[in-house]
């Protein structure tokens, strides 16, 4: 039986299907453990969480899109004060988000922000989890929204706080250089975000504003032109249900102008699209 457990933000679960949604139709069971949002210390924890709980093996595919290391993860399984979401991980994308500000205030990042630090601990995330997957000798890829080395600066919505993080030497710092490694692993994906901006007249746009998150169709080329052909299968076809995914998407898109009202209407709409969320 083929399993497939994808992990990662909102380009990994958002209100339409993404590339992950579109991959599980191919397998026999499929799970989306994506977060809208998260960062990278909750990415791994939630891998090592599924990894424990399903007893991931060499006959599994696990597929990680790492994002942005200016995001704070932190859980309760208590109900947060003050925060809404339905999500025991409680995040909502970068600590300098003008919707962040009432949490991260000024004081916060004075007493608890460094942006090296914050770096350091994604890193370590990608070499945990890099070490665990291979220990647990799945098939297994990551990715990441854009490319992790410029910080977000290639960002097509920058998440930087400012106007260059200044860390453009980050590689030559001594503290950072044994990194280096964890990208040269032959599991590595050009990431999606870069890949798909390259289309940008193919993103999705709500009355004034262009979404960045690959839209379906953009979800499908780089599934099948980058993830597909690097784990040896097939990428001549579309399967008849990514097919059916797709055309109801645009045909939703072409009579809805409305982020909201689209991914209501979607997810009513299009069979065996599950956005349950996983794990605790």
């Amino acid at each position: 039986m083929s399993r497939l457990y994808t992990f990662g933000c909102s380009f990994t679960s958002y209100a339409w299907p993404t590339w992950a949604d579109f991959f599980g139709l191919e397998f026999d069971e499929f799970e989306n453990w994506g977060i809208p949002g998260i960062g990278n210390v909750a990415i791994a924890n939630r891998v090592a969480e599924c990894c424990l709980k399903n007893n991931i093996n060499e006959n599994d595919t696990v597929v990680v899109q790492w994002s942005s290391h200016l995001r704070n993860d932190y859980h309760l399984f208590r109900p947060p004060l003050n925060r809404d979401t339905d999500f025991n991980w409680k995040t909502k994308g970068s600590i300098f988000s003008y919707t962040n500000k009432s949490l991260y205030d000024k004081k916060w990042v004075e007493n608890f922000f460094d942006e090296e630090s914050y770096i350091m601990l994604s890193l370590n995330a990608m070499y945990s989890i890099i070490n665990l997957l291979e220990n647990k000798k799945c098939k297994w890829r990551m990715t990441t929204i854009s490319d992790f080395s410029k910080l977000g600066n290639d960002y097509i919505n920058s998440e930087n706080f400012g106007e260059d993080s200044n860390l453009s030497n980050l590689w030559n710092k001594e503290i950072f250089s044994p990194y280096k490694k964890i990208f040269n692993h032959k599991n590595w994906l050009e990431p999606i975000g870069t890949y798909c901006w390259k289309q940008k007249e193919l993103l999705y746009k709500w009355k004034e504003w262009q979404d960045p998150h690959p839209s379906p169709g953009l979800c499908i080329d780089w599934l099948y032109n980058i993830l597909k052909p690097s784990l040896n299968l097939d990428n001549t076809k579309l399967k008849p249900e990514q097919t059916k995914w797709y055309y109801k998407c645009q045909e939703i898109k072409d009579n809805v102008d409305n982020l909201q009202m689209y991914g209501d209407i979607l997810y009513k709409e299009l069979e065996n699209f599950d956005k349950t969320y996983r794990g605790y």
